[in-house]
Protein backbone atom coordinates (compact mmCIF):
# COMPACT_ATOMS: atom_id res chain seq x y z
CA UNK A 1 0.00 0.00 0.00
CA UNK A 2 1.42 3.50 -0.78
CA UNK A 3 1.44 6.14 2.11
CA UNK A 4 0.28 9.24 1.19
CA UNK A 5 -0.55 12.65 2.53
CA UNK A 6 -3.38 13.96 3.93
CA UNK A 7 -3.83 16.37 1.63
CA UNK A 8 -3.15 13.69 -1.63
CA UNK A 9 -5.10 11.65 -0.34
CA UNK A 10 -7.87 14.33 -0.34
CA UNK A 11 -7.38 15.07 -3.81
CA UNK A 12 -7.09 11.49 -5.11
CA UNK A 13 -10.74 10.98 -3.07
CA UNK A 14 -11.63 13.84 -5.23
CA UNK A 15 -10.37 12.90 -8.68
CA UNK A 16 -12.18 9.52 -7.99
CA UNK A 17 -15.61 10.93 -6.66
CA UNK A 18 -15.62 13.57 -10.11
CA UNK A 19 -14.83 10.79 -11.95
CA UNK A 20 -17.52 8.93 -11.16
CA UNK A 21 -19.98 11.54 -11.09
CA UNK A 22 -19.43 12.86 -14.33
CA UNK A 23 -19.59 9.05 -15.34
CA UNK A 24 -22.85 8.96 -13.92
CA UNK A 25 -24.15 11.74 -15.58
CA UNK A 26 -23.29 10.76 -18.74
CA UNK A 27 -25.25 7.85 -17.73
CA UNK A 28 -28.08 9.83 -17.12
CA UNK A 29 -28.19 11.46 -20.23
CA UNK A 30 -28.21 7.68 -22.17
CA UNK A 31 -31.03 6.35 -20.54
CA UNK A 32 -33.30 9.79 -20.37
CA UNK A 33 -32.59 9.77 -24.30
CA UNK A 34 -32.53 5.85 -24.56
CA UNK A 35 -36.23 6.23 -22.45
CA UNK A 36 -37.49 8.85 -25.65
CA UNK A 37 -35.88 6.59 -28.21
CA UNK A 38 -38.14 4.13 -27.27
CA UNK A 39 -40.82 5.51 -29.10
CA UNK A 40 -37.94 6.94 -31.92
CA UNK A 41 -40.43 5.21 -34.90
CA UNK A 42 -43.40 6.67 -33.74
CA UNK A 43 -41.59 9.99 -33.06
CA UNK A 44 -40.51 9.75 -36.74
CA UNK A 45 -44.18 9.07 -37.31
CA UNK A 46 -45.92 12.25 -35.22
CA UNK A 47 -43.56 14.80 -36.47
CA UNK A 48 -42.67 13.59 -40.27
CA UNK A 49 -46.19 15.10 -41.49
CA UNK A 50 -45.61 12.65 -44.97
CA UNK A 51 -48.56 10.48 -44.12
CA UNK A 52 -48.17 7.06 -46.46
CA UNK A 53 -50.00 3.42 -45.59
CA UNK A 54 -49.32 1.28 -42.69
CA UNK A 55 -48.12 -1.74 -45.11
CA UNK A 56 -46.04 1.07 -48.13
CA UNK A 57 -43.91 -2.22 -49.24
CA UNK A 58 -47.16 -3.96 -50.18
CA UNK A 59 -48.02 -1.67 -52.59
CA UNK A 60 -47.25 -2.26 -56.49
CA UNK A 61 -43.46 -0.74 -57.27
CA UNK A 62 -42.49 -3.26 -60.17
CA UNK A 63 -43.58 -0.32 -62.88
CA UNK A 64 -42.80 2.85 -60.09
CA UNK A 65 -38.74 1.17 -60.20
CA UNK A 66 -38.34 0.48 -63.94
CA UNK A 67 -39.38 4.39 -64.38
CA UNK A 68 -37.19 5.50 -61.80
CA UNK A 69 -34.34 3.31 -63.38
CA UNK A 70 -34.81 4.77 -66.75
CA UNK A 71 -34.22 8.11 -65.11
CA UNK A 72 -31.46 6.99 -63.12
CA UNK A 73 -27.56 6.86 -64.16
CA UNK A 74 -26.00 3.79 -65.50
CA UNK A 75 -23.36 3.89 -62.80
CA UNK A 76 -25.66 4.01 -59.76
CA UNK A 77 -28.57 0.73 -61.08
CA UNK A 78 -26.24 -1.88 -59.64
CA UNK A 79 -27.87 -1.96 -56.89
CA UNK A 80 -30.73 -1.12 -54.85
CA UNK A 81 -32.63 -0.73 -51.63
CA UNK A 82 -36.16 -0.34 -50.44
CA UNK A 83 -36.89 0.76 -46.82
CA UNK A 84 -39.97 1.05 -45.40
CA UNK A 85 -40.30 4.76 -43.57
CA UNK A 86 -42.47 5.31 -40.02
CA UNK A 87 -44.74 7.54 -41.58
CA UNK A 88 -45.40 4.69 -43.82
CA UNK A 89 -43.60 5.83 -47.42
CA UNK A 90 -40.75 4.08 -49.03
CA UNK A 91 -37.19 5.26 -49.70
CA UNK A 92 -35.70 4.03 -52.62
CA UNK A 93 -31.89 3.39 -53.33
CA UNK A 94 -30.77 3.36 -56.88
CA UNK A 95 -26.54 3.03 -55.76
CA UNK A 96 -23.30 1.99 -56.15
CA UNK A 97 -20.03 1.05 -54.12
CA UNK A 98 -17.45 3.90 -53.99
CA UNK A 99 -14.24 3.60 -51.89
CA UNK A 100 -13.46 7.15 -49.83
CA UNK A 101 -9.97 7.21 -47.83
CA UNK A 102 -9.85 3.53 -48.11
CA UNK A 103 -13.67 3.01 -46.68
CA UNK A 104 -16.37 1.46 -48.62
CA UNK A 105 -19.40 4.02 -49.12
CA UNK A 106 -22.81 4.09 -50.70
CA UNK A 107 -23.42 6.52 -53.87
CA UNK A 108 -26.68 6.71 -55.37
CA UNK A 109 -30.11 8.92 -55.76
CA UNK A 110 -32.36 8.40 -53.04
CA UNK A 111 -36.32 8.50 -54.00
CA UNK A 112 -39.18 9.03 -51.64
CA UNK A 113 -42.43 7.44 -52.78
CA UNK A 114 -45.56 7.95 -51.52
CA UNK A 115 -49.34 6.04 -51.55
CA UNK A 116 -49.74 5.32 -55.45
CA UNK A 117 -46.69 6.08 -56.28
CA UNK A 118 -46.61 9.30 -55.68
CA UNK A 119 -42.42 10.46 -55.62
CA UNK A 120 -42.37 12.59 -52.33
CA UNK A 121 -38.70 13.57 -52.73
CA UNK A 122 -35.39 13.10 -55.05
CA UNK A 123 -31.63 13.41 -53.70
CA UNK A 124 -28.16 12.05 -55.34
CA UNK A 125 -25.31 11.66 -52.95
CA UNK A 126 -23.68 9.47 -50.26
CA UNK A 127 -26.99 7.08 -48.57
CA UNK A 128 -25.77 7.97 -44.78
CA UNK A 129 -25.54 11.71 -45.62
CA UNK A 130 -29.00 11.83 -47.44
CA UNK A 131 -30.54 9.94 -44.52
CA UNK A 132 -29.27 12.72 -42.38
CA UNK A 133 -30.46 15.60 -44.15
CA UNK A 134 -33.57 14.44 -44.37
CA UNK A 135 -35.67 17.13 -42.28
CA UNK A 136 -38.39 15.00 -42.16
CA UNK A 137 -36.81 12.39 -39.66
CA UNK A 138 -34.42 14.96 -37.72
CA UNK A 139 -36.27 15.18 -34.66
CA UNK A 140 -36.61 11.29 -34.35
CA UNK A 141 -33.15 10.48 -35.45
CA UNK A 142 -31.66 13.37 -33.46
CA UNK A 143 -33.32 11.70 -30.60
CA UNK A 144 -31.64 8.39 -31.14
CA UNK A 145 -28.19 9.66 -32.14
CA UNK A 146 -27.90 11.47 -28.81
CA UNK A 147 -28.86 8.07 -26.97
CA UNK A 148 -26.58 5.42 -29.19
CA UNK A 149 -23.79 7.78 -29.52
CA UNK A 150 -24.03 11.10 -27.78
CA UNK A 151 -23.68 12.48 -31.47
CA UNK A 152 -19.67 12.09 -30.96
CA UNK A 153 -18.12 10.62 -34.42
CA UNK A 154 -17.79 6.66 -34.82
CA UNK A 155 -16.74 4.98 -33.33
CA UNK A 156 -15.79 6.62 -30.16
CA UNK A 157 -19.39 7.41 -29.61
CA UNK A 158 -20.07 3.92 -29.91
CA UNK A 159 -17.69 2.99 -27.56
CA UNK A 160 -18.19 5.51 -24.73
CA UNK A 161 -21.76 4.32 -24.90
CA UNK A 162 -20.87 0.47 -24.40
CA UNK A 163 -18.53 1.65 -21.35
CA UNK A 164 -21.59 3.34 -20.17
CA UNK A 165 -23.37 0.06 -20.81
CA UNK A 166 -20.56 -1.60 -18.37
CA UNK A 167 -20.83 0.54 -15.66
CA UNK A 168 -24.49 0.61 -15.33
CA UNK A 169 -24.07 -3.24 -15.36
CA UNK A 170 -21.62 -3.17 -12.71
CA UNK A 171 -23.73 -0.78 -10.59
CA UNK A 172 -26.70 -3.30 -11.12
CA UNK A 173 -24.94 -6.41 -9.60
CA UNK A 174 -22.98 -4.36 -6.74
CA UNK A 175 -26.27 -3.20 -5.79
CA UNK A 176 -28.10 -6.63 -5.36
CA UNK A 177 -25.05 -7.71 -3.74
CA UNK A 178 -25.09 -5.04 -1.17
CA UNK A 179 -28.76 -4.31 -0.36
CA UNK A 180 -28.85 -6.46 2.80
CA UNK A 181 -32.38 -5.66 2.95
CA UNK A 182 -34.06 -6.00 -1.02
CA UNK A 183 -36.98 -7.22 -0.72
CA UNK A 184 -38.20 -5.45 2.80
CA UNK A 185 -36.46 -2.19 1.36
CA UNK A 186 -39.08 -2.19 -2.37
CA UNK A 187 -42.49 -0.67 -0.19
CA UNK A 188 -40.51 1.14 2.55
CA UNK A 189 -41.01 5.11 2.18
CA UNK A 190 -40.53 6.76 5.87
CA UNK A 191 -41.30 9.82 6.74
CA UNK A 192 -41.70 13.29 5.56
CA UNK A 193 -38.13 14.39 5.83
CA UNK A 194 -37.00 15.52 1.72
CA UNK A 195 -33.69 14.07 2.10
CA UNK A 196 -35.39 10.78 4.03
CA UNK A 197 -37.70 10.50 1.52
CA UNK A 198 -35.41 10.88 -1.80
CA UNK A 199 -33.10 8.12 -0.16
CA UNK A 200 -36.10 6.03 0.31
CA UNK A 201 -37.11 6.58 -3.22
CA UNK A 202 -33.95 6.04 -4.45
CA UNK A 203 -33.80 2.55 -2.82
CA UNK A 204 -37.63 1.61 -4.20
CA UNK A 205 -36.96 3.17 -7.74
CA UNK A 206 -33.46 0.85 -7.81
CA UNK A 207 -34.44 -1.86 -6.10
CA UNK A 208 -37.78 -2.27 -8.73
CA UNK A 209 -35.89 -2.01 -12.21
CA UNK A 210 -32.89 -4.04 -11.10
CA UNK A 211 -33.94 -6.46 -13.87
CA UNK A 212 -34.49 -4.15 -16.11
CA UNK A 213 -31.57 -1.82 -15.62
CA UNK A 214 -29.11 -5.52 -16.09
CA UNK A 215 -30.99 -6.25 -19.07
CA UNK A 216 -30.73 -2.63 -20.50
CA UNK A 217 -27.25 -2.35 -19.85
CA UNK A 218 -25.79 -6.14 -21.05
CA UNK A 219 -27.96 -5.27 -23.95
CA UNK A 220 -26.87 -2.04 -25.26
CA UNK A 221 -22.61 -2.69 -23.61
CA UNK A 222 -23.70 -5.94 -26.49
CA UNK A 223 -24.66 -3.51 -29.09
CA UNK A 224 -22.63 -0.77 -29.02
CA UNK A 225 -19.47 -2.74 -28.44
CA UNK A 226 -20.36 -4.96 -31.51
CA UNK A 227 -21.40 -2.54 -34.17
CA UNK A 228 -17.99 -0.03 -32.96
CA UNK A 229 -15.49 -2.72 -32.83
CA UNK A 230 -16.66 -6.38 -33.23
CA UNK A 231 -18.14 -6.06 -36.70
CA UNK A 232 -15.40 -3.53 -37.80
CA UNK A 233 -12.99 -5.92 -36.65
CA UNK A 234 -14.10 -9.09 -38.47
CA UNK A 235 -14.06 -7.59 -41.47
CA UNK A 236 -10.66 -6.29 -41.50
CA UNK A 237 -8.97 -9.46 -40.11
CA UNK A 238 -10.95 -11.87 -41.94
CA UNK A 239 -11.78 -10.38 -45.54
CA UNK A 240 -9.27 -7.51 -45.63
CA UNK A 241 -12.10 -4.39 -44.94
CA UNK A 242 -14.40 -5.87 -47.84
CA UNK A 243 -18.01 -5.48 -45.54
CA UNK A 244 -19.76 -6.66 -48.55
CA UNK A 245 -17.64 -9.89 -48.96
CA UNK A 246 -18.03 -10.44 -45.68
CA UNK A 247 -22.11 -10.16 -45.11
CA UNK A 248 -22.00 -12.39 -48.73
CA UNK A 249 -20.18 -15.25 -46.53
CA UNK A 250 -21.95 -14.99 -43.64
CA UNK A 251 -25.05 -15.15 -46.04
CA UNK A 252 -23.75 -18.29 -47.32
CA UNK A 253 -24.19 -17.24 -50.99
CA UNK A 254 -20.27 -16.77 -51.78
CA UNK A 255 -21.44 -17.69 -55.54
CA UNK A 256 -20.10 -14.91 -58.28
CA UNK A 257 -22.34 -14.91 -61.84
CA UNK A 258 -21.47 -11.96 -63.61
CA UNK A 259 -23.11 -13.10 -66.45
CA UNK A 260 -26.66 -10.52 -67.99
CA UNK A 261 -29.78 -11.90 -66.59
CA UNK A 262 -33.34 -10.52 -67.01
CA UNK A 263 -34.36 -9.10 -63.58
CA UNK A 264 -36.96 -10.81 -61.88
CA UNK A 265 -40.95 -9.24 -60.82
CA UNK A 266 -39.98 -7.93 -57.68
CA UNK A 267 -43.66 -7.07 -56.51
CA UNK A 268 -44.23 -11.14 -57.00
CA UNK A 269 -41.18 -11.62 -54.78
CA UNK A 270 -42.14 -8.92 -52.21
CA UNK A 271 -45.91 -10.83 -52.03
CA UNK A 272 -44.38 -14.19 -51.54
CA UNK A 273 -42.57 -12.81 -48.69
CA UNK A 274 -44.98 -11.12 -47.21
CA UNK A 275 -47.00 -14.48 -47.38
CA UNK A 276 -44.06 -16.59 -45.88
CA UNK A 277 -43.83 -13.96 -43.44
CA UNK A 278 -47.18 -13.66 -42.06
CA UNK A 279 -46.08 -9.63 -41.33
CA UNK A 280 -45.05 -6.64 -42.83
CA UNK A 281 -42.09 -6.30 -45.06
CA UNK A 282 -39.61 -3.71 -43.37
CA UNK A 283 -36.44 -3.83 -45.92
CA UNK A 284 -35.38 -5.36 -49.12
CA UNK A 285 -31.96 -5.08 -50.33
CA UNK A 286 -31.24 -6.12 -54.45
CA UNK A 287 -27.91 -6.73 -55.30
CA UNK A 288 -25.73 -7.13 -58.73
CA UNK A 289 -29.16 -6.73 -60.43
CA UNK A 290 -29.10 -7.37 -64.14
CA UNK A 291 -26.65 -10.33 -63.63
CA UNK A 292 -27.17 -14.32 -62.69
CA UNK A 293 -25.88 -13.78 -59.40
CA UNK A 294 -28.41 -11.36 -58.59
CA UNK A 295 -30.02 -11.80 -54.73
CA UNK A 296 -32.81 -10.03 -53.41
CA UNK A 297 -32.98 -10.10 -49.24
CA UNK A 298 -35.64 -9.00 -47.75
CA UNK A 299 -36.29 -8.39 -43.93
CA UNK A 300 -39.93 -8.78 -42.45
CA UNK A 301 -41.44 -7.90 -38.88
CA UNK A 302 -41.62 -10.46 -36.50
CA UNK A 303 -44.60 -12.21 -36.97
CA UNK A 304 -47.45 -11.76 -34.15
CA UNK A 305 -46.41 -13.39 -30.82
CA UNK A 306 -42.54 -13.86 -31.82
CA UNK A 307 -39.45 -11.62 -30.81
CA UNK A 308 -37.48 -11.71 -34.45
CA UNK A 309 -37.95 -12.50 -37.72
CA UNK A 310 -36.26 -15.08 -39.93
CA UNK A 311 -34.67 -13.15 -43.83
CA UNK A 312 -35.78 -14.50 -47.09
CA UNK A 313 -33.28 -14.48 -49.72
CA UNK A 314 -34.68 -14.53 -53.15
CA UNK A 315 -32.52 -14.99 -56.74
CA UNK A 316 -32.75 -11.84 -58.49
CA UNK A 317 -32.47 -13.08 -61.88
CA UNK A 318 -35.65 -15.88 -61.49
CA UNK A 319 -37.48 -14.76 -58.34
CA UNK A 320 -36.99 -18.54 -56.62
CA UNK A 321 -36.93 -18.43 -52.52
CA UNK A 322 -33.16 -19.64 -52.24
CA UNK A 323 -33.67 -20.21 -48.25
CA UNK A 324 -34.84 -18.54 -44.99
CA UNK A 325 -31.97 -17.67 -42.56
CA UNK A 326 -32.02 -16.81 -39.29
CA UNK A 327 -29.81 -13.17 -38.32
CA UNK A 328 -26.50 -14.75 -38.20
CA UNK A 329 -25.13 -17.84 -39.75
CA UNK A 330 -27.33 -20.08 -42.52
CA UNK A 331 -29.43 -22.82 -40.16
CA UNK A 332 -31.44 -21.88 -36.80
CA UNK A 333 -29.41 -22.13 -34.31
CA UNK A 334 -29.33 -21.38 -30.40
CA UNK A 335 -26.79 -18.47 -30.79
CA UNK A 336 -28.90 -17.05 -33.47
CA UNK A 337 -31.79 -17.40 -31.36
CA UNK A 338 -30.44 -15.42 -28.83
CA UNK A 339 -28.55 -12.67 -31.15
CA UNK A 340 -32.22 -12.14 -32.58
CA UNK A 341 -33.55 -11.58 -28.90
CA UNK A 342 -31.01 -8.57 -28.09
CA UNK A 343 -32.50 -6.33 -29.81
CA UNK A 344 -36.26 -6.37 -28.92
CA UNK A 345 -35.46 -6.94 -25.24
CA UNK A 346 -33.34 -3.72 -25.54
CA UNK A 347 -35.79 -1.87 -27.23
CA UNK A 348 -38.88 -2.98 -25.52
CA UNK A 349 -40.59 -3.16 -29.30
CA UNK A 350 -41.87 -6.67 -29.00
CA UNK A 351 -45.28 -6.07 -27.84
CA UNK A 352 -45.87 -3.36 -29.56
CA UNK A 353 -47.40 -0.07 -27.70
CA UNK A 354 -47.65 -1.98 -24.64
CA UNK A 355 -44.34 -2.99 -24.60
CA UNK A 356 -42.90 0.22 -25.24
CA UNK A 357 -45.19 1.96 -22.87
CA UNK A 358 -43.17 -0.61 -19.53
CA UNK A 359 -40.16 0.10 -20.67
CA UNK A 360 -40.84 4.09 -20.81
CA UNK A 361 -41.87 3.42 -17.82
CA UNK A 362 -39.22 1.65 -16.26
CA UNK A 363 -36.38 3.81 -18.39
CA UNK A 364 -37.71 6.82 -16.48
CA UNK A 365 -37.22 5.23 -13.04
CA UNK A 366 -33.92 4.03 -13.94
CA UNK A 367 -33.58 8.09 -14.84
CA UNK A 368 -34.45 8.55 -11.53
CA UNK A 369 -32.23 6.51 -10.04
CA UNK A 370 -29.11 7.23 -11.77
CA UNK A 371 -29.96 10.95 -10.81
CA UNK A 372 -31.02 10.59 -7.24
CA UNK A 373 -27.74 8.78 -6.67
CA UNK A 374 -25.75 11.74 -7.59
CA UNK A 375 -28.17 13.66 -5.45
CA UNK A 376 -27.50 11.99 -2.33
CA UNK A 377 -24.33 11.89 -3.14
CA UNK A 378 -23.44 15.05 -3.19
CA UNK A 379 -25.76 16.35 -0.76
CA UNK A 380 -23.88 13.95 1.95
CA UNK A 381 -21.00 16.33 1.10
CA UNK A 382 -22.56 19.67 0.79
CA UNK A 383 -20.33 21.13 3.54
CA UNK A 384 -17.61 21.24 0.75
CA UNK A 385 -16.98 23.69 -2.20
CA UNK A 386 -16.26 21.47 -5.25
CA UNK A 387 -19.16 18.80 -4.37
CA UNK A 388 -21.04 21.66 -4.29
CA UNK A 389 -20.37 22.60 -7.49
CA UNK A 390 -20.98 19.11 -8.65
CA UNK A 391 -24.45 19.73 -6.93
CA UNK A 392 -25.03 22.56 -9.59
CA UNK A 393 -23.68 20.52 -12.32
CA UNK A 394 -26.22 17.79 -11.08
CA UNK A 395 -29.00 20.29 -11.04
CA UNK A 396 -28.25 21.39 -14.51
CA UNK A 397 -28.08 18.33 -16.23
CA UNK A 398 -30.79 16.76 -14.07
CA UNK A 399 -33.52 19.40 -14.99
CA UNK A 400 -31.59 20.81 -18.48
CA UNK A 401 -31.76 17.35 -20.69
CA UNK A 402 -35.45 17.27 -20.33
CA UNK A 403 -35.60 20.70 -21.21
CA UNK A 404 -33.29 20.93 -24.09
CA UNK A 405 -34.71 17.42 -25.63
CA UNK A 406 -38.38 19.58 -25.54
CA UNK A 407 -36.73 22.54 -27.33
CA UNK A 408 -35.11 20.53 -29.72
CA UNK A 409 -39.09 19.20 -30.46
CA UNK A 410 -40.61 23.05 -30.83
CA UNK A 411 -37.22 24.53 -32.86
CA UNK A 412 -38.23 21.35 -34.80
CA UNK A 413 -41.65 21.72 -35.83
CA UNK A 414 -41.49 25.85 -36.13
CA UNK A 415 -38.72 25.66 -38.60
CA UNK A 416 -40.25 22.30 -40.41
CA UNK A 417 -41.67 24.31 -43.03
CA UNK A 418 -38.39 25.90 -44.24
CA UNK A 419 -36.63 22.71 -44.34
CA UNK A 420 -34.14 23.79 -41.77
CA UNK A 421 -34.99 21.57 -39.20
CA UNK A 422 -31.93 19.14 -39.28
CA UNK A 423 -30.43 22.15 -38.22
CA UNK A 424 -32.55 24.36 -35.71
CA UNK A 425 -33.09 20.48 -34.08
CA UNK A 426 -29.71 20.25 -32.49
CA UNK A 427 -28.94 24.11 -32.49
CA UNK A 428 -32.06 24.64 -30.10
CA UNK A 429 -31.18 21.72 -27.71
CA UNK A 430 -27.76 23.44 -27.29
CA UNK A 431 -29.01 27.21 -26.94
CA UNK A 432 -31.58 25.65 -24.12
CA UNK A 433 -28.76 23.46 -22.60
CA UNK A 434 -27.03 26.41 -22.22
CA UNK A 435 -30.08 28.54 -21.12
CA UNK A 436 -30.36 26.22 -18.18
CA UNK A 437 -26.94 27.32 -16.56
CA UNK A 438 -28.18 29.85 -15.80
CA UNK A 439 -30.63 28.89 -12.92
CA UNK A 440 -28.02 26.76 -12.09
CA UNK A 441 -25.60 29.20 -11.33
CA UNK A 442 -27.09 32.29 -10.20
CA UNK A 443 -30.59 30.07 -8.07
CA UNK A 444 -29.49 30.50 -3.99
CA UNK A 445 -31.44 27.12 -3.18
CA UNK A 446 -30.39 24.91 -5.93
CA UNK A 447 -33.06 22.47 -5.17
CA UNK A 448 -35.33 25.14 -6.90
CA UNK A 449 -33.47 24.10 -10.39
CA UNK A 450 -34.94 21.39 -11.13
CA UNK A 451 -38.62 22.06 -10.56
CA UNK A 452 -38.03 24.76 -12.38
CA UNK A 453 -36.20 23.12 -15.29
CA UNK A 454 -39.30 20.56 -15.04
CA UNK A 455 -42.12 23.31 -15.30
CA UNK A 456 -40.63 25.01 -18.59
CA UNK A 457 -40.43 21.41 -19.65
CA UNK A 458 -43.95 20.66 -19.29
CA UNK A 459 -45.03 23.92 -20.74
CA UNK A 460 -42.90 23.09 -23.79
CA UNK A 461 -44.02 19.60 -24.29
CA UNK A 462 -48.05 20.91 -23.77
CA UNK A 463 -47.30 23.00 -26.75
CA UNK A 464 -45.68 20.66 -28.87
CA UNK A 465 -49.49 19.26 -30.11
CA UNK A 466 -50.33 22.39 -31.50
CA UNK A 467 -47.01 23.63 -33.13
CA UNK A 468 -47.29 20.25 -34.72
CA UNK A 469 -50.43 21.14 -36.50
CA UNK A 470 -49.07 24.76 -36.63
CA UNK A 471 -46.54 22.90 -38.95
CA UNK A 472 -48.89 21.45 -41.66
CA UNK A 473 -49.18 18.18 -39.37
CA UNK A 474 -52.19 15.88 -40.67
CA UNK A 475 -55.29 15.86 -38.50
CA UNK A 476 -56.18 13.09 -36.57
CA UNK A 477 -58.90 11.82 -38.76
CA UNK A 478 -56.64 11.84 -41.73
CA UNK A 479 -53.82 10.15 -39.77
CA UNK A 480 -55.89 7.12 -38.77
CA UNK A 481 -58.02 7.09 -42.07
CA UNK A 482 -54.12 6.11 -43.30
CA UNK A 483 -53.15 3.65 -40.38
CA UNK A 484 -50.67 6.20 -38.42
CA UNK A 485 -51.99 5.68 -34.99
CA UNK A 486 -48.82 7.52 -33.72
CA UNK A 487 -50.19 11.20 -34.72
CA UNK A 488 -52.99 11.10 -32.19
CA UNK A 489 -51.42 8.61 -29.64
CA UNK A 490 -48.04 10.77 -29.42
CA UNK A 491 -50.45 13.95 -29.46
CA UNK A 492 -51.22 12.94 -26.56
CA UNK A 493 -48.61 10.84 -24.97
CA UNK A 494 -47.04 14.56 -25.25
CA UNK A 495 -49.54 16.49 -23.64
CA UNK A 496 -50.21 14.23 -20.56
CA UNK A 497 -46.44 14.31 -20.25
CA UNK A 498 -46.56 18.32 -20.16
CA UNK A 499 -49.25 17.97 -17.54
CA UNK A 500 -47.48 15.81 -15.23
CA UNK A 501 -44.30 17.82 -15.61
CA UNK A 502 -45.59 21.12 -14.97
CA UNK A 503 -47.73 19.59 -11.73
CA UNK A 504 -44.85 17.77 -10.06
CA UNK A 505 -43.05 21.35 -10.77
CA UNK A 506 -45.82 22.77 -9.17
CA UNK A 507 -46.17 21.03 -5.95
CA UNK A 508 -42.14 20.79 -5.87
CA UNK A 509 -41.65 24.55 -5.93
CA UNK A 510 -44.52 24.99 -3.26
CA UNK A 511 -42.47 23.34 -0.67
CA UNK A 512 -40.31 24.95 1.67
CA UNK A 513 -37.37 23.30 3.53
CA UNK A 514 -33.93 24.20 4.13
CA UNK A 515 -31.28 24.04 0.89
CA UNK A 516 -28.43 21.77 1.30
CA UNK A 517 -26.48 24.15 -0.97
CA UNK A 518 -28.20 27.23 0.16
CA UNK A 519 -26.02 30.32 -0.41
CA UNK A 520 -22.77 28.58 -0.77
CA UNK A 521 -19.68 30.59 -1.46
CA UNK A 522 -19.71 29.13 -5.26
CA UNK A 523 -22.98 31.81 -5.96
CA UNK A 524 -21.35 34.79 -4.02
CA UNK A 525 -17.91 34.15 -6.18
CA UNK A 526 -20.31 34.11 -9.24
CA UNK A 527 -21.63 37.24 -8.21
Amino acid sequence: MINLKARETRTLVAVHGWAGALLGLLLYAVIVTGTAAVFANEIKAWSGGLLGTSEPLSQPLHAVLARLEAETPAQFREDLSLRATPAGNVWVFFHTDETINGARRERGILTTIGPEGRIVSRAEGFGNELAANDPFTALGRFYVDLHVRLHLPNPWGLILTGILGLAMLVAAVSGILMHRHLFRDIFILRGRDRLVGLRDLHSVAGTWTLPHAFVLAFTGAYLSFTIAVALPMLAKIAFKGDVRAMVTTLNGMPMVDPRPAVSANLDDILSDARRRADAPLLFAAWENRGRADARITVFPAPRRGDLSASRLIYNGATGELIRERPIVGTKPSLGASLLGLIGPVHFGNFAGWWSRAVWFALGAASAYVAWSGLNLWVRRRADQRGWRVLGRVTAWVGGGLPFAMAAAAAAYFISLPSLASVFWTPAAFLIAAALAVVPALRMRSIERVPPLLFGATGVLLMALPLLRAAAGGPNWRAALATGQSAVPVMDVLVALGGVVCVLSATMALRTREPAAFDAGSFVQSAE
